[in-house]
């Protein structure tokens, strides 16, 4: 199999990396449930922007995970397979999340729903398990992959090291003042946007001797 892949994968990364920052940014913080259905009524702009960058980056996240193989050394290479497999279904499901955001924005603005109706949509059984599934598996294929290649040695140790940041900080960035909860999405993508250009050297780096 060929290499030519390689550099469209890695492309394919760092855009996601780009569109997942922009929507994390975009979409409108909010620290309670209550307050969803007036964010959604006064800044319904950044909420389609948002979902819409949801949807781009859960695209182009799942082309360009198959470009992470590349830094994998040959025997961790069926660990790593896994964990990017893992990562690909939560990357797929973000895709569901930004149907997810349309549909609710649809729904407020046809209906009038009160912050009582969206805390037991919250509380919702079926949904519940969706979203864990889906936020379980990206970050469960998040940390199988960002082990392999701290342990791994062939990247510098702070591109892992930001994967593992992001992981760490989930549980507690709720707990962040609005405006800071979003640094944890911008670490997320500079992980992914460092492997990108790590992924596109190796590439450079195979086509070098056949280029001499």
């Amino acid at each position: 199999m060929g290499t030519g892949w390689l550099p469209w994968s890695a492309a394919s990364l760092a855009s996601g990396a780009v569109l997942l920052v922009l929507a994390a940014l975009t979409l409108p913080p909010t620290s309670e449930v209550g307050q969803v259905v007036g964010t959604v009524r006064r800044e319904d702009a950044a909420w389609l922007m948002a979902s819409a960058a949801f949807f781009l980056a859960s695209v182009a996240l799942t082309m360009g995970l198959p470009a992470i193989l590349t830094l994998i050394p040959a025997k961790q290479q069926v660990v790593g397979l896994v964990g990017v497999w893992i990562w690909s279904i939560g990357t797929i499901g973000t895709s569901a999340l930004a149907a997810f955001l349309i549909l609710f924005r649809a729904t407020v603005r046809v209906i009038d729903i009160s912050p009582t109706d969206v805390e037991q949509l919250g509380q919702d059984p079926v949904m519940t398990l969706s979203l864990l599934f889906v936020f379980g598996a990206f970050y469960l294929g998040e940390l199988v992959v960002a082990l392999v290649l701290l342990l791994a040695s062939r990247l510098p140790r702070w591109i892992p090291a930001l994967l593992l940041v992001h992981i760490a900080a989930a549980p507690v960035n709720h707990l962040l003042p609005e405006q800071l909860q979003g640094v944890q999405a911008v670490v997320l993508g500079g992980g992914l946007m460092a492997l990108a250009v790590r992924s596109t050297e190796a590439w450079a780096a195979l086509r070098a001797p056949a280029t001499r």
